[in-house]
């Protein structure tokens, strides 16, 4: 029971985001801590009821227990957790990169205003984000204001800021 009760611990840490592990692709990024828990969320509430039950948070933890246990033997090593957490960061900053370059229409490495209307919250803080003022906000720029759009994003939605 003991173990049963680690295990759970450990997993709801790395599945919830909760690790202390950094990468220089969350340094990139920045906190994204509030979209991946909707996300993950939404994934777990899979009768879209607005709850989750145990049954829903057991299946949950179960499909991300065998992802993790890549070499099927019914247990997590140190190894398959951090490669599972690597991972994760990487779909998260090919998603994010991807978004960019998309919206890059010019292919010039940097999105003006006229690029962005995909991208509303860019738009919205673009002088935020455009740090050097030279009218387009690179790559960098971007991940650098990734807090201040996801807060953005929360305010828009109702989300009181206090409690995040």
């Amino acid at each position: 029971m003991e173990k049963s009760c680690m295990y759970f611990a450990i997993i709801s840490s790395i599945v919830l985001g909760a690790t202390s592990a950094h990468s220089e692709a969350e340094s990139r990024h920045g906190p994204m801590h509030g979209q991946m828990e909707e996300q993950m969320f939404k994934e777990a509430d899979s009768n879209g009821d607005g709850a989750i039950s145990m049954s829903e948070f057991n299946a949950f933890q179960s499909r991300h227990f065998k992802k993790m246990d890549t070499n099927r033997d019914g247990k997590i090593t140190h190894d398959e957790m951090v490669a599972g957490h690597n991972k994760h960061k990487e779909n998260n900053m090919t998603h994010l990169d991807k978004r960019f370059n998309d919206a890059d229409t010019n292919h010039d490495g940097g999105l003006d205003r006229s690029e962005l209307g995909v991208m509303p919250m860019l738009f919205k803080y673009f002088d935020e984000a455009d740090a050097n003022k030279d009218g387009k906000v690179t790559i960098q720029e971007y991940f650098d204001v990734m807090q201040l759009l996801h807060r953005g994003k929360a305010v828009n939605r109702g989300v009181n800021m206090e409690s995040l």
